[in-house]
């Protein structure tokens, strides 16, 4: 029997299923005006869902082929919350709607309750003193120690964080980074790559997953991925101090200079992808006249 989690909360299905029928009118129309973004991923977005029951933000997941391909996703979501939660992290609760279409596909949401976004870690960083922000990296180099294994990964950024009543809150759950004894993904990899046009996703998914996944599984590449990714939120400044408080952790310390490389490479890569999609979407809106099957976000300021 598939175990499953108490629900950590009723979800509103009724308002689930009208916010996939206007995110399926906003791919066929192109024109996702009716949707309230919370924020981009780089593969997928958080739509904003105001019901009687509250507030929640809600991540559409690439869709499902087939039910063993979904329940095989949730079985690894769950382990994964459960793994966080035994290393001490404190996660947004956390629950997956599906809803069936067309072949048997599925669609799935991963829900949470929306916590209040001016808590967001990366917006505290610019709005709060040094000392809060020295504090709060300190309490997140102990959550990331806690966390990150040969087998247990954790994407780390500013961003996926929230800070409610001095409690530090993880958030992005979507992708479960966790690797068997043999250091293969759990994960769908195949899945999460098919934004991407069809052509290129084997040669991608190859050439780039490794770099991808690979720093999420040992703290020094996380916190190589979270100081890299200041410079994205326009948060550089901090670069210095932080790296000083990590080194005393590291026995292979990072250097300023390193974070600046990593970032700028890792800026090229995503900028590829999402041109990648970008002209994906082109090719299925302008020439083939068909609906693209993604939501992707605006050009980002790199």
């Amino acid at each position: 029997m598939t175990f499953r989690h108490p629900p950590a909360f009723p979800l509103p299905h009724a308002d689930l299923e009208d916010l996939e029928r206007r995110v399926r009118h906003a791919l066929r129309t192109a024109d996702d005006s009716a949707l309230d973004v919370l924020g981009y991923g780089e593969i997928t977005l958080v739509l904003r869902l105001r019901t009687a029951a509250g507030s929640f933000a809600c991540k559409r997941l690439p869709a499902f082929p087939d039910r063993d391909r979904f329940e095989s996703y949730r079985d690894g979501l769950d382990a994964y919350l459960r793994r966080l939660a035994e290393r001490g992290l404190t996660v947004a609760p956390t629950e997956v709607w599906h809803t069936s279409g067309p072949g048997g596909r599925i669609t799935a949401y991963c829900v949470q309750r929306e916590l209040p976004p001016e808590r967001l870690c990366s917006r505290l960083l610019h709005t709060e003193d040094e000392a809060w922000a020295k504090n709060f990296f300190v309490r997140f180099l102990d959550r990331v120690d806690a966390a990150v294994g040969p087998t247990t990964g954790l994407d780390a950024q500013a961003a996926n964080w929230i800070d409610v009543d001095g409690e530090l809150t993880y958030l992005d759950v979507t992708t479960p980074l966790m690797r068997d004894a043999r250091g293969r993904e759990q994960l769908d990899v195949r899945l999460f790559f098919t934004s991407l046009p069809w052509i290129l996703r084997d040669v991608v998914r190859l050439a780039m997953a490794k770099s991808i996944f690979d720093k999420f599984y040992e703290t020094r590449g996380v916190l190589l991925d979270f100081l890299g990714n200041l410079h994205k939120e326009r948060l550089g400044a901090l670069v210095p101090a932080f790296l000083e408080e990590a080194n005393a952790r590291l026995a292979r310390p990072l250097t300023a200079d390193e974070v600046a490389a990593y970032y700028r490479d890792d800026a090229r890569m995503w900028e590829l992808i999402q041109r990648l999609r970008a002209a994906d979407r082109f090719w299925h809106r302008k020439v083939r006249r068909r609906t693209y099957p993604f939501l992707l976000p605006p050009p980002v300021d790199r």
